[in-house]
């Protein structure tokens, strides 16, 4: 029995998409939970989650969009950290992916756009990263950066 695939584009950007968000999950769930920004959203989003509103109860430095978002999915799945990550993940990859279609939309070779997309992210992953391993080293390495 053959299955017909009458929409073939929209299975080809489904599965890019779930591809990209497990390709991000392995540097997501790699780090540990040491970024103060990571610890500030997810408070932020408790609180918000707890019924505290946006800069009348709680102070914020940041907008308050991610952390509104992921205290919906706090509220549905759970007061865990695990699910801030997994929010983190479906939000990076949507990222990737939107910025995949407007490079492909602008005539970009869609192999040079989802190398360029992925450039991107590995990027900031790797700013991400070098700034860790800053902190967990000693002083000499940090005197060098400096």
């Amino acid at each position: 029995m053959e299955i017909k695939m009458k929409n073939k584009p929209l299975m080809k950007s489904i599965l890019l998409y779930l591809g990209l968000a497990l390709m991000v999950s392995g540097f997501i769930f790699s780090q540990n939970i040491n970024s103060l920004d990571e610890i500030w959203i997810y408070n932020f989003a408790r609180c918000i989650a707890d019924g505290l509103l946006p800069y009348k109860d709680i102070s914020m430095i940041i907008s308050p969009l991610f952390p509104m978002i992921c205290a919906v999915f706090l509220m549905i799945f759970g007061n865990e950290m695990i699910v801030l990550r997994v929010v983190e993940i479906f939000a990076t990859a949507g990222i990737l992916f939107l910025l995949y279609r407007i490079m492909k939309n602008l005539s970009i070779h869609k192999g040079i756009a989802l190398i360029l997309a992925m450039r991107n992210i590995l990027y900031a992953f790797r700013l991400i990263l070098f700034r860790l391993q800053l902190d967990n080293s000693n002083d000499t390495a940090r005197s060098i950066v400096l």
